[in-house]
């Protein structure tokens, strides 16, 4: 009954105004931690934490990153709620919060590994954002713009699982005044987070086995350009071939990460371009897969008029 009593008085101690005071508190070492990082690092968003080489945001990164954030503003509110009852120790982590913690860091860790080894080998080219045709990759989408489903499951289950997380500590602040450590991490919550993790990772190793371009270099030009179109398992042009509107053209040049080209004198239909300036797609298509597209566009035209009749007229960069 003592017992019992002096824990009631204790928990009676800790007001509203002492568990806003350690909401704040962990507000405030996140921001104080943005601030120190952005000062050091130079970058004043907080969004390009989790973008790859590409500059494109990385998936695992992001969730690598939330996990992270709430982590740290769950230890400091909760620590500071219990050192305003005058106990200053550690908090006690729960086996359940390390493993998430451990699985996200290591699922980062090799996603990075992978995206390494791919460049290295030549599978894959990154080449950075400003060089990558726009609307490629993000959180929830592949390198070619198209939604993943691995990535949409990672993100999902995590969503689910920080929620779930935060909304318990935040419980635990509200009802309960003595704070021994961090909640734990329901089991199911864990499984679905090592297989969406497992998921993503599986399927970052059986990626890039499709024909991808990127920008062509340069983007313009009238026929006779040398083009370089830079691209990832592009193969050889023994099995494959370099496509203009669907057509296909000669190569000069081919290796599985980028092909050299021509402009031609006259469009696939073997008609002279019309246009000052005209937009044409260009594609690979490799052993039956096709891959995106990338726009050029072809100058150097320009209709005049002789006694009432439009011709073309080759105009060639100086």
């Amino acid at each position: 009954m003592r017992a019992l009593a002096s824990t009631t008085t204790k928990t009676a101690t800790v007001s509203a105004g002492m568990k806003w005071g350690a909401v704040l508190t962990g507000l405030g070492f996140l921001a104080v931690l943005y601030l120190v990082t952005a000062i050091i690092s130079r970058h004043y968003r907080p969004w390009d934490a989790v973008k790859g080489f590409d500059g494109f945001p990385s998936t695992s990164k992001f969730q690598w990153f939330l996990w992270l954030i709430v982590i740290l503003f769950s230890y400091i509110t909760l620590w500071t709620l219990r050192a305003r009852q005058h106990n200053y120790s550690a908090l006690e982590i729960p086996a359940s919060v390390l493993i998430v913690l451990s699985f996200s860091t290591i699922t980062a860790a090799m996603a990075k590994g992978i995206t390494i080894g791919y460049v290295q080998s030549g599978r894959l080219f990154k080449v950075g954002r400003d060089y990558v045709t726009s609307g490629q990759g993000g959180i929830l989408k592949d390198d070619r713009g198209a939604p993943d489903l691995a990535k949409i499951q990672l993100v999902g289950f995590t969503f689910i699982a920080v929620g779930i997380y935060l909304i318990t500590v935040l419980h635990q602040i509200v009802t309960n005044g003595i704070t021994v450590g961090l909640p734990n991490i329901g089991s199911s919550l864990i499984v679905l987070m090592v297989v969406s993790q497992g998921g993503y990772i599986g399927k970052k190793l059986a990626t890039f086995d499709k024909p991808t371009l990127y920008r062509a270099s340069p983007p313009s030009g009238p026929p006779g350009t040398a083009v370089t179109l830079s691209g990832a398992n592009l193969e050889s042009p023994f099995d494959s071939q370099l496509l203009l509107h669907g057509s296909p053209i000669n190569s000069t040049s081919w290796s599985n990460t980028s092909i050299r080209f021509t402009v031609p004198a006259a469009d696939p239909g073997g008609n002279a371009w019309t246009v000052p300036k005209q937009v044409v797609q260009l594609a690979v298509s490799t052993m039956g897969q096709q891959s995106n597209s990338v726009p050029f566009t072809v100058t150097g035209y320009r209709p005049i008029s002789i006694f009432g009749l439009r011709i073309q007229n080759k105009r060639q960069k100086p």
